[in-house]
């Protein structure tokens, strides 16, 4: 199984090569926008999945928050 972080690499065991859990981490920090917006997206989702919001309003969270990264790149 290859390492859970992209790379292509084989772990000897468990999902990563040493490091590479936090590889993985900063990448989607950097692609969503940083830790606040990371945790802005995880927090929707799971509002999503109480059905405390509509797919409709869960939709229009993350675009807000994708655009309002490229806004502040």
């Amino acid at each position: 199984m290859d390492c859970a972080c992209g790379c292509g690499e084989r772990p000897v065991k468990g999902h990563f090569l040493p490091g590479h859990d936090q590889r993985l981490r900063a990448d989607l920090e950097r692609r969503v926008g940083g830790l606040i917006a990371l945790r802005m997206l995880v927090e929707a989702a799971e509002h999503f999945v109480a059905g405390d919001v509509r797919g409709s309003q869960f939709d229009g969270m993350v675009k807000d928050l994708f655009q309002n990264r490229e806004t502040q790149s």
